[in-house]
């Protein structure tokens, strides 16, 4: 509410530095922030529900239907008596990938989920672009995969509605393209970051079963770590940055409210939804990247900090901040002029990558180790 009572003045408020969020923004990333964080409480406010489509629409070929995969690969968490594997939908960049597509060995597919809140958002050329630009631009990797799952706040799409998708991706990738898990990297902003964790969870906990090859690795960047404790607006509020950040109380609250619907919050479903509290053995090495102005960056580090701990992921977890970033800047920086910054988190995530590659080819078996 203070935003919106202070949006129509802004634009003169900010003119001095001493009044904005960070004095160390520009007046455009300043402005930017509060217009953004309004967007969001109205998003809000009027219940907003987006639907999405299936159809190509202005990606062309590069868009593509993808159905659910052999049945005995949703399992355990992801078996539901209401909400079922469906047919979805992906956007590849910078050019379709099929089956006879010739890639260097030495590149790797990105399989990415968007952000939002599990409430807006579809993967697609508006709103990924930037994104997607920046990780083929600074990693060694040829095509991303931007997944198109279901939103929370539409019909039947509470939790596990999203891992389901994901699950179906991911099949997608190794099963119909065969495309080999080690040269795969799971992807993931904010809600995005999330579902990566839900899926190596997944992975992990069927690692017995072989139901999925872990990918080579997987990168973090903003991922939303706690969804139960974020219907707390009141706990939001009192966060180091909330009052810098641009993402409201509102609208976590909200997203969470649609993706636990009516689900029982029981031993089994908890550590899918709130990865910061149930640390695991990774099935792969994980970057998580986050922003130094961020609301949810103590989380970030402790997400971090509490799987660093399982001696199963000694020196398979690395943490980065970019400083002086907002939440998700590799997706906002378009719109707020945070392009520098969302460039040194594309390369952190590249280097970590890269480093991967070098150390598997000294050795026939990895050793996976980085500096804390």
């Amino acid at each position: 509410m203070a935003s919106m009572l202070k949006a129509p003045f802004a634009p003169l408020l900010y003119l001095s530095r001493r009044f904005r969020q960070d004095q160390d923004w520009t007046y455009r990333q300043a402005l930017s922030n509060t217009l953004i964080k309004v967007f969001l409480q109205v998003f809000v406010a009027f219940r907003t529900k987006p639907p999405l489509s299936l159809k190509p629409g202005l990606e062309g070929d590069r868009f593509v239907q993808i159905v659910p995969g052999p049945e005995d690969l949703y399992s355990g968490i992801t078996v539901d008596d209401e909400i079922h594997p469906e047919t979805i939908g992906g956007t590849w960049f910078p050019t379709a990938y099929s089956y006879t597509t010739t890639t260097s060995t030495d590149k790797h597919i990105i399989l990415h989920f968007h952000g939002g809140s599990y409430i807006i958002g579809d993967g697609r050329t508006v709103s990924c672009k930037f994104l997607v630009d920046n990780l083929l631009a600074h990693s060694p990797s040829s095509h991303v995969f931007s997944l198109q799952y279901r939103l929370a706040c539409n019909p039947n799409s509470r939790f596990p509605a999203q891992l389901q998708d994901a699950i179906t991706a991911y099949c997608y990738l190794t099963h119909s393209l065969h495309i080999p898990a080690s040269r795969i990297v799971l992807s993931g902003d904010s809600a995005g970051g999330h579902l990566v964790l839900a899926l190596l969870r997944y992975i992990a906990d069927y690692d017995d079963e072989k139901i999925l090859p872990p990918p080579s690795c997987s990168w973090l960047f903003s991922p939303w770590c706690d969804i139960p404790g974020s219907r707390n607006t009141a706990l939001w509020k009192n966060l180091p940055n909330a009052a810098v950040d641009y993402v409201p109380p509102s609208f976590p609250a909200w997203g969470a409210k649609h993706l636990i619907g009516n689900l029982e919050l029981n031993r089994a479903v908890e550590p899918y939804l709130a990865p910061i509290w149930h640390p695991f053995a990774l099935p792969s090495p994980m970057l998580v990247v986050s922003g130094g102005r961020e609301v949810m960056c103590q989380e970030h580090e402790q997400l971090a900090r509490h799987l660093r701990k399982l001696p199963q992921n000694e020196g398979r977890v690395e943490y980065f901040v970019q400083d002086i970033s907002p939440h998700d800047v590799l997706m906002v920086a378009w719109i707020m002029n945070f392009r520098k910054e969302a460039a040194q988190c594309a390369e952190s995530a590249g280097c970590f990558l890269t480093k991967l590659q070098a150390m598997s080819d000294e050795s026939e078996v990895p050793v996976l180790a980085f500096e804390a």
